[in-house]
């Protein structure tokens, strides 16, 4: 196809091809050229090749063979502001002005590690003849001047043979010097695809959608609004709660990956910019393998939408595209965690969710009968409990709470007509009228019990759970017998 992606024929190279899309792709900097490998340095004299003001710097425009870029200053410098350069065509892109602001610095003078060779006869054995690079710097001011800088092969021992335009004397200089020339323009702008927030800025995350291909549901978190009140469990945990595939609470330190990685998120490079449909189908994102949307409380949203793998076995990442930015971006797995996640690795094995001082019924339900506690009150000063209509200690309910709350949610289970024969049922209502909590368990095979909560069956747990700690508890409610929290 003509015109494919920009990247992938500058720069960027296709190593596999497997069913008709792209398997992988590297990031390539420019290899060393050891066709010359015989040449040896043999002069030893220190030379400037030119000099000039860094301020003076109004231009620098690389050709080469992937398409060169022009740098160009757009505003001099001050007294209180230092000159502002951009690269033409990115005019519109955020750049990584490290890059950008030091170009000038480095192209207004070089030094000569080597002078090869004076009045060269021969230019094409060091790979200037016709050069792949060729670099114009273009000083103003005082002494304003136009340097032509020709960049030819690598040399013995790793720097790069260089030579002014129409001159014959021939250089060595250091790589790290002349190696920005070698790039395409998409080198200058910045990775970093959404900037991370300052604590005091940081916005509400509404909800995250991830929407995959490998998977039959989409996994949604969304904002707990009572998680830093001190009346519910969430308080001690994440700030989200995972809605879809089931309703589950989230763990604190693993979940935030998910639920605000878009903050921050910075890719290994650039692509390509504004792709056209067909780069874009090549790139994996019309048809993407992983669709994150986060929308905050504003009602605003990132839309990520993640193609094709690149690289080779064992150094991958995924090629992605960020709604609004127009940008095909190269990302390491570890950037873009929600392309292989499963919602086990944000959840937290915690089921039951309500703290106990908001509770005001708490019913069990089992073969051997319905047990229930009635409670009022809002704090440990004020907290009575009875059950079945009379007194109970309010220390040894808390204990039976807290050994109640140790159920796991050890997996993800979503088969509703396996649930048949229900062992036990824990119903919660609330001081506040909110909508019950409903926690039940059923036989399942291979010693596990499957848990429907708020009525739509979603874990497995083990057996001995319910075995050794759920149903011994209960029916120690009546004695004196300590709690069982392992088992």
């Amino acid at each position: 196809m003509s015109g494919t992606v920009k990247g992938l024929i500058a720069g960027i190279a296709a190593i596999v091809v497997l069913g008709g899309g792209i398997a992988a792709l590297k990031l390539t900097e420019p290899k060393p050229d050891t066709e010359n490998s015989g040449l040896a340095e043999t002069v030893t004299q220190d030379l400037t090749i030119y000099s000039g003001n860094s301020g003076d710097v109004s231009t620098i425009q690389v050709e080469n063979s992937n398409g060169g870029y022009t740098l160009k200053r757009t505003s001099v410098a001050t007294d209180t502001q230092p000159a502002v350069y951009t690269i033409e065509g990115l005019e519109n892109v955020k750049l990584n002005e490290s890059l950008v602001n030091n170009m000038p610095a480095n192209a207004s003078s070089l030094t000569a590690l080597k002078i090869i060779e004076e009045n060269a006869e021969d230019m094409s054995k060091y790979g200037l003849e016709n050069t792949d690079i060729e670099v114009l710097v273009e000083f103003d001011g005082e002494e304003a001047k136009k340097v032509t800088l020709l960049v030819g092969n690598d040399t013995p021992e790793g720097n790069v043979y260089v030579a002014l335009k129409n001159e014959k004397n021939v250089y060595s200089v250091s790589s790290n010097f002349i190696s920005a020339y070698a790039y395409e323009k998409e080198y200058f702008v910045s990775t970093v695809c959404v900037e991370e927030p300052s604590e005091d800025d940081y916005p509400i995350v509404a909800s995250v959608t991830v929407d995959r291909k490998d998977l039959e549901y989409d996994i949604v978190f969304e904002y707990d609004p009572y998680s830093d009140s001190d009346d519910e469990l969430g308080g001690s945990t994440a700030t989200h709660v995972m809605t879809s595939p089931v309703e589950a609470y989230l763990n604190i330190s693993d979940s935030v990956n998910y639920t605000h990685g878009i903050f921050g998120l910075t890719a290994s490079s650039v692509l390509s910019i504004s792709p056209t449909e067909d780069e874009l189908q090549v790139a994996g994102v019309t048809d993407p393998l992983c669709t994150v949307t986060t929308t905050l409380e504003d009602g605003s949203s990132y839309v990520l939408k993640i193609g094709a793998e690149y690289g080779e076995e064992g150094d991958t990442g995924y090629i992605g595209y960020l709604e609004g930015t127009d940008i095909l971006w190269l990302f390491d797995k570890s950037s873009v965690p929600w392309v292989n996640m499963v919602p086990e690795d944000a959840m937290s094995s915690m089921i039951f969710g309500t703290y106990i001082y908001d509770i005001s019924n708490l019913t069990i339900v089992t073969d051997e009968g319905t047990r229930s506690f009635v409670c009022e009150g809002d704090s440990a000063d004020n907290y009575l409990v009875l059950l079945d209509g009379k007194e109970y200690d309010r220390e040894r309910y808390s204990k039976f709470y807290q050994a109640l709350i140790s159920a796991p949610a050890e997996q993800i289970y979503l088969d509703d007509d396996s649930a048949t024969k229900r062992i036990a049922a824990i119903i919660i209502e609330k001081n506040d009228g909110s909508e019950k909590e409903s926690v039940e368990f059923f036989e399942a095979d291979d010693r596990e019990v499957i848990i429907r909560k708020n009525g739509k069956v979603s874990f497995k747990t083990r057996a001995s759970y319910v075995n050794k700690a759920l149903l011994p508890n209960i029916k120690n409610i009546d004695t004196d017998a300590e709690f069982i929290t392992n088992w």
